[in-house]
């Protein structure tokens, strides 16, 4: 076990067991966020944004994915499978199994920790901050103010990486399309709230299309040979949530986890 594991399950340790520590929770309300219009999209002549506009271009000519997004539908954060078969290996089929068995009540999120990829963007209600930069691609998260890096300047993956809740993750554009490669994942998260495992082993390809200004498509490929007998996919669909700034929200022993 390697110490940033370590670190984050003592803390959450702690957090559990002791009933002196208390946060201040700031914008805790589903969907909530601060509303400051978003002078970058296009408008309707009634002022409100127009989400079926063309996709936006970033300063390079390609396209910009900038915004705070929501999922489309909930039935995916309950099984990311939803649409397909995710074939299991007997032992990950076994955890399945039980964590199906127990309602997902261990899930890391029940636990403060993070949710891992993608399970952290397909919460209804938890919009996530895209920023794209020439050499990066930012993601922000409200829920305990968690983020992940997808580098686009080129580099490989590294030989010395640690194992992390969100992986190291690379990218390169094909067309319209960018395209993410992430592994170094902890095997600690969930792909989803039903409990779909994986190992250390998971190489998570995900494909970022905005089609319009208003939607982002995603199609993910979960390959890990250690959990799954083959790989497999899900086609997911994101909204734009306009004219709001994303506000914090920490997790804390006395608050009811979100689903």
């Amino acid at each position: 076990m390697n110490v940033l594991i370590y670190g984050a399950r003592r803390w959450a340790g702690l957090i559990a067991g002791s009933a002196a520590i208390a946060f201040v929770i700031h914008g805790v309300s589903r969907a909530q966020g601060l509303h400051v219009p978003d002078p970058r999209l296009p408008r309707l002549s009634n002022g409100r944004p127009n989400l079926t506009a063309p996709a936006p271009k970033a300063r390079d000519g390609k396209p910009d994915l900038s915004g705070i997004w929501n999922t489309a539908e909930d039935k995916y954060l309950r099984n990311l499978a939803a649409d397909g078969e995710a074939a299991l290996q007997p032992a990950a089929a076994a955890l399945y199994k039980e964590r199906q068995n127990y309602d997902g009540k261990d899930r890391p999120s029940g636990r403060c920790l993070p949710r891992g990829v993608p399970s952290s963007m397909l919460v209804r209600g938890r919009p996530w901050k895209l920023v794209q930069t020439p050499g990066v691609v930012l993601i922000l998260f409200d829920e305990s103010i968690h983020y992940r890096q997808i580098f686009t300047d080129g580099r490989g993956f590294p030989d010395d990486r640690i194992p992390t809740w969100f992986g190291y993750s690379i990218a390169k554009w094909e067309g319209d399309t960018l395209v993410v490669d992430t592994i170094g994942f902890v095997d600690d998260t969930w792909l989803d709230n039903g409990g779909h495992p994986h190992s250390d082993a998971l190489h998570l390809t995900e494909r970022f299309r905005r089609r319009t200004v208003g939607t982002l498509d995603i199609g993910i490929t979960v390959d890990d040979p250690k959990a799954y007998t083959k790989p497999w996919t899900a086609a997911l669909r994101f909204n734009l949530v306009p004219d709001i700034e994303l506000t914090e929200h920490v997790c804390a022993v006395h608050e009811s986890p979100t689903p």
